[in-house]
C-alpha cells in the first residue's frame, strides 16, 4: 500500500512546478491532490459509489462541508474508501481528496466516530500540515546540503522526483496532530455530531494497539491516553449537550 502511493506522490511531482522554493501553494496543493488520487483510484480497490459505505462516508463529509466557511480557500474534498480490510487506517491528501480503509471502517460503530476521523483528516488538509511540512523537510535539507540551494522558484517538478521518498514519509508534528484533532472536534460539533464519537474512536484505537504494533493510522499520533483526556477536557469546557450518536448500518445494535 505504501508503495503505491509513494508512487503516485512521485508521479504527480512530475506534473507539479513550485510557486516558490518551499512550501507548495494551495492550487499547487490542489493539483497535486487530483493527480495523487486519480492514480490511487487506478491502482487500489476503491469502492464504487453506490456501495453504501461510500454513500454513508460522503453523506458524513458532505454535512461536515455545509457548516464550514473556507473563506474562498480551493479545496476540492472527496471521499473514497479502498477495501482493505487488514488496513486500520485513514488519510488525506493534498487539495482534499480523503480515503478510508474497510479495515477501519469495520471497527467504526458511529457516524459520530466516523465523522471525528474525517473532520481530523480535512483539518490536516485545511491547515495545510503537509505543504508545511514538506517546506520545513526542504529547509533542513538545504542546511545539510548546501547542493540542495538550488531549489529556487520556478524549479520544475522533474527536480522534484527524486524527492518522492522523502514526500510519502513526511511525519506530521505533535503540534498538527493534536491541531487536527482539535479541528475535528470543533468540525464535528458544529454540524451537530456528539464530539464523544471522536474520544470514543481513539479509545477504541488504543484498544487495538495493546500488546502488538498500533493501527498505521495511529502511528504517528501524539499518546492515545493524553489525547482522549484532552478531548474530554474540551468537551467539558463546551457546558452543551449533544445529540445521542446514531449506529451505523453495518454494525450490530
Amino acid at each position: 500500500m505504501k508503495r503505491v502511493v509513494l508512487a503516485a506522490f512521485t508521479a504527480a511531482l512530475s506534473f507539479t512546478s513550485l510557486a516558490d522554493g518551499f512550501k507548495p501553494g494551495k492550487m499547487e496543493q490542489l493539483t497535486l491532490g487530483k493527480r495523487v488520487a486519480i492514480d490511487l483510484r487506478s491502482h487500489l480497490k476503491v469502492l464504487p459509489s453506490t456501495d453504501p459505505r461510500v454513500q454513508e462516508l460522503r453523506d458524513v463529509g458532505s454535512r461536515l462541508l455545509s457548516n464550514l466557511d473556507l473563506k474562498g480557500d480551493p479545496w476540492e474534498f472527496s471521499f473514497d474508501v479502498i477495501d482493505d480490510p487488514k488496513e486500520v487506517n485513514a488519510f488525506s491528501i493534498p487539495g482534499g481528496p480523503v480515503f478510508f480503509f474497510t479495515g477501519l471502517l469495520n471497527h467504526i460503530k458511529t457516524e459520530d466516530e466516523l465523522a471525528g476521523i474525517l473532520g481530523h483528516e480535512m483539518t490536516h488538509v485545511i491547515r495545510q500540515h503537509w505543504a508545511y511540512a514538506y517546506a520545513d523537510s526542504q529547509k533542513r535539507n538545504i542546511l545539510l546540503d548546501l547542493g540542495l540551494l538550488l531549489l529556487h522558484a520556478g524549479q520544475t517538478a522533474g527536480d522534484l522526483g527524486s524527492l518522492g521518498n522523502e514526500l510519502y514519509d513526511l511525519k506530521f508534528s505533535r503540534k498538527d496532530e493534536t491541531q487536527a484533532d482539535e479541528g475535528g472536534l470543533e468540525m464535528m460539533v458544529r454540524a451537530g455530531y456528539n464530539p464523544q464519537g471522536m474520544v470514543d474512536v481513539f479509545s477504541m484505537l488504543q484498544d487495538l494497539s495493546k500488546g502488538e504494533e498500533p493501527p498505521e493510522w495511529m502511528n504517528d499520533h501524539p499518546d492515545d491516553g493524553k489525547r482522549v483526556k484532552h478531548m474530554q477536557a474540551l468537551i467539558g469546557a463546551m457546558k452543551l449537550s449533544f445529540p445521542a450518536q446514531r449506529g451505523l448500518y453495518w454494525q450490530p445494535s
